[in-house]
This record gives C-alpha cells, structure tokens and sequence, in this order.
C-alpha cells in the first residue's frame, strides 16, 4: 500500500513540475498570446470562452491560438 502511495506521490510531483515548466515557457511569450495560451492551457476555458473574454470573433482567436502555439513551440 506505501509502495502504490509513493508512486502516486511521485507521479504528482512530477506533473507540478511539468506544469510549471509549462507556465514558465508560456511566460516568455508577449501579450496576448500569453493570455490566450494561459487561460485554454492552465485554466482549461474552451476557445469559444477565450474569444469572448478576450472580446475576439472566435476566427480570430483560432489564428492568434496557432501563433501563440507557434511561439511557444520557438522556445
């Protein structure tokens, strides 16, 4: 039972570690596609919800998602 308790310790600490690499990386990236990259990647909003919040058509949204994805993919 410890053993199947450490590992699933381990593996959360791993996914923290992962997700803050992630947020470090998002860091990096100019407004707003930080923004956008945040709130469908850290937060889990859907991009219909991102385009409203960030008052961009949902078209928009898509092409500005594929640059930030672009940017993060540079880093």
């Amino acid at each position: 039972l410890m053993d199947s308790f450490n590992e699933m310790m381990k593996i959360i600490i791993q996914e923290e570690e992962k997700q803050k690499k992630i947020v470090e990386q998002i860091n990096k990236i100019e407004f707003p596609y930080r923004n956008i990259l945040f709130k469908v990647y850290i937060r889990g909003k859907s991009l219909v919800t991102v385009a409203s919040e960030l008052n961009y058509s949902y078209r928009d949204l898509c092409r500005k998602h594929g640059t930030a994805l672009n940017k993060f993919d540079e880093l």
